[in-house]
């Protein structure tokens, strides 16, 4: 592949930024492979001591650009500086929380382990997987990118990582990279410890996903990219595991009794959810389930143009408006606008979406099983549920997902809340009461991920220090030290 040069876009004011940014060559990005396999094996005699004074660097390193990468960050997404604020905290927070966690008893205690067995000596030892490929996020040019989640968790079990930056923030990529660099050569540790690969699509993520030196992929996007690198995976002559999440609709269910609340603050919340950022987060609530009363047909108007007045912000990139365009015609061609209900355009360009809301009845749930696709942008589909009984039955043909909430009271709504926690329990991976989904703590309790397609392995985490044990493997000695 020749090397090739591009530029990032910017959404909000529709230009294309003038900074170029160069594409890897194949012989570079072998050369990182061929580095991060060298690395692996010194970064195994590292302390965790020293990985948590590296963690500690590149967050200093990231505090002292910190304006420049909001200038950037800014451009390339049209994005908030609220926004980025709110990113960059969890960014440099993962940072430090990492370092902490993994000098501490309660790790170190997990890590080995011994045990007398039948007069064997057994020593358990948990290592790092090897080079892990990390895939940059479009929604999150922080958080889940360069060195977001996937990136500090690989590097805190002690595996080299190959960042492919995302095209449409590379320079944001870019920037980070040089803070975390900065550290490793500050700290001597091994060369390419850590890589940044640039490109303007996914050859290279892909190249990259089959080299048999890569021993675990982290994935942040959609379903059918998810699936895409599940596919390598699976079609290499040594598969490895491929921590994807993917596509989740987080459906939330209003029961009676939540009607009758404050309804002003209800509709303020879950407008504020729906269409933040313009709903490109992976917790969105795509889907609401609420009980056809006399409080129904208020509550929906009153919804709807609650959404519709929210300040129009930019989606992040052309090919997420096309998809998010091409997912709301095929609602607008099934229902037609007495069911679909779509805002005015805000802007002379068109990547200011139309705001939109479908209302429904359970019943089309199944007779168009693709309304609980993820439709990833300001977008919630509302169906209308006659009693409990139809309720329950149709949340059983629900995919996975990240989330499930529930509106409602244990006084008040009864023993339907029993029943709604065990359907939740076993189609999302994190159960919510009385509030929205949008927003993930990190931290040692959070789960974030759920069965298929929310995400690739419903056993583990992206968020939070547990999601280390993906990028781990165990070894037991017997009998011998070493």
């Amino acid at each position: 592949m020749s090397q090739r040069d591009f530029c990032t876009f910017n959404p909000k004011n529709n230009t294309f930024n003038t900074q170029r940014y160069t594409c890897h060559s194949i012989d570079e990005v072998d050369q990182m492979i061929s580095g991060a396999s060298t690395a692996y094996h010194l970064l195994a005699d590292k302390t965790n001591r020293e990985i948590h004074d590296l963690l500690l660097l590149i967050k200093q390193n990231l505090i002292s650009i910190k304006e420049e990468i909001a200038s950037v960050y800014s451009k390339e997404s049209g994005l908030s500086i609220e926004r980025f604020e709110t990113e960059f905290k969890r960014t440099i927070f993962q940072l430090e929380l990492f370092s902490k966690y993994i000098i501490s008893a309660d790790y170190i205690s997990t890590i080995n382990r011994e045990q007398i067995l039948n007069k064997k000596r057994l020593e358990k030892r948990i290592i790092g997987i090897g080079p892990v490929l990390v895939l940059g996020a479009s929604n999150f040019p922080l958080a889940y990118s360069t060195i977001g989640g996937d990136s500090v968790a690989a590097l805190a079990a002690k595996n080299p990582v190959i960042v492919k930056a995302h095209p449409f923030h590379v320079g944001t990529s870019t920037l980070i990279a040089s803070a975390v660099q900065k550290a490793i050569n500050l700290l001597e540790f091994p060369e390419y410890t850590f890589s940044h690969v640039i490109d303007d699509g996914y050859e290279l993520a892909t190249y990259l996903a089959k080299d048999n030196e890569i021993k675990a992929i982290g994935f942040t996007g959609s379903q059918k990219g998810g699936e895409a690198f599940l596919k390598i995976s699976n079609d290499r002559n040594f598969p490895i595991p491929v921590f994807a999440e993917m596509g989740s609709s987080n459906p939330v269910v209003l029961l009676e009794s939540a009607l009758k609340e404050d309804r002003k603050i209800l509709i303020e919340k879950i407008t504020n959810s729906i269409c933040n950022d313009s709903g490109q987060f992976c917790t969105k609530p795509g889907l609401f389930f609420i009980p056809n009363n006399d409080e129904t047909a208020y509550f929906i108007e009153q919804l709807k143009e609650s959404i519709f007045k929210f300040q129009a912000q930019p989606m992040l990139h052309p090919s997420i408006q096309r998809e998010f365009e091409k997912k709301t015609a095929r609602l607008n061609g099934t229902f037609g606008e007495e069911s679909f209900f779509q805002s005015k355009p805000s802007k002379s360009f068109s990547y200011y979406p139309k705001k939109s809301m479908l209302y429904t009845t359970c019943a089309s749930l199944f007779t168009f099983p693709f309304l609980q696709e993820e439709i990833f942008g300001p977008h919630t589909t509302i169906f209308s549920y006659s009693n409990h009984k139809e309720l329950i039955h149709t949340l059983h043909e629900l995919n996975g997902q990240l989330t499930f909430s529930i509106f409602g009271s244990k006084e008040k709504d009864g023993s339907i809340l029993d029943k709604l926690i065990s359907v939740a329990t076993n189609k999302a991976g994190r159960i919510i009461f009385n509030d929205l989904p949008t927003g993930v703590e990190v931290g040692a309790s959070m789960q974030h991920g759920g069965p298929y397609p929310a995400s690739s392995d419903s056993r583990f985490t992206a968020v939070g220090t547990d999601s280390i044990a993906r990028f781990q493997r165990s070894v037991t000695f017997q009998d011998f030290r070493i």
